[in-house]
């Protein structure tokens, strides 16, 4: 029976993607951290609340479990999985910071510092967003400490250094619910705040996207880094086989313009 499960397993583990996907809220899923990892996604969030010296993972204060801290569900997971050798491409754990950002952030430091292999790994990258501290204050952090960046506004060279990933609210741009296409106005919005994200040389996230397989294909034919959805398996699957299934032909027949 284990030799069944190990070969089913771990050619999800090593499998190789073109596109990036990242696991939204991947504590709510019924196996966090292990489902993202079997689903070869590149990017697992974690919300994470500061209560009594202790990092909880929770959508809500009032949903906050003692039997489900960062260090359970995530970081002593990733230590068995590197450990095991399940990690073989790169992948970011983004933190969102509910609670006062420096005090949690102080703590999820400390945390870090506990699994030396997983922060000296450059296979892993730790990304904090949330409640995050003034860009004057990025520098302050550990090498290992990289800031998911809210906005489009430029920052110095030194600031940017710190920046590991740009996010914006879809939702600000579009209404679009992920079935059938983007009406015109909006979709020039769309790309125009992809370009500009773009421009800074750092990878690009929506979040709240219609979690759609029409919108899945949109965002990742659109250029944005990393696909947002709560379904990675489901996901992660329809985008590695998206190549295979686009065809475009190689000839084009010229519109006629009567005269």
């Amino acid at each position: 029976l284990s030799v069944l499960f190990v070969l089913i397993v771990l050619p999800f583990f090593f499998f190789s993607q073109t596109y990036k996907v990242h696991s939204h809220n991947d504590y709510e899923q019924n196996i966090p951290f292990w489902n993202a990892l079997s689903a070869s996604v590149s990017s697992i969030e974690a919300d994470v609340f500061l209560k009594n010296g202790q990092l909880y993972v929770a959508h809500e204060e009032n949903l906050i479990s003692e039997t489900r801290t960062l260090d359970d569900l995530y970081l002593i997971p990733m230590e068995t999985a590197l450990e095991a050798g399940y990690i073989s491409q790169p992948i970011q754990l983004l933190i969102d910071v509910k609670t006062d950002s420096r005090k949690t952030l102080e703590q999820i430091v400390l945390e870090l510092q506990k699994h030396p292999k997983l922060i000296r790994d450059n296979r892993i990258k730790w990304v904090i967003s949330g409640n995050n501290p003034s860009v004057n204050e990025f520098k302050n952090y550990p090498d290992f400490i990289y800031f998911d960046y809210q906005s489009l506004e430029n920052l110095t060279a030194e600031q940017w250094k710190k920046v590991g990933l740009i996010s914006r609210n879809f939702q600000e741009y579009s209404v679009w619910n992920g079935l059938g296409g983007i009406v015109a106005g909006e979709l020039g919005k769309v790309k125009e705040v992809i370009a500009q994200a773009k421009s800074h040389g750092k990878p690009f996230r929506f979040w709240a996207i219609p979690d759609t397989k029409t919108s899945w294909e949109f965002f990742a034919h659109a250029g944005v880094d990393f696909i947002n959805t709560d379904q990675p398996f489901e996901c992660t699957s329809y985008l590695n086989s998206l190549d295979e299934r686009t065809f475009q032909t190689p000839v084009f027949s010229t519109v006629y313009k009567p005269t």
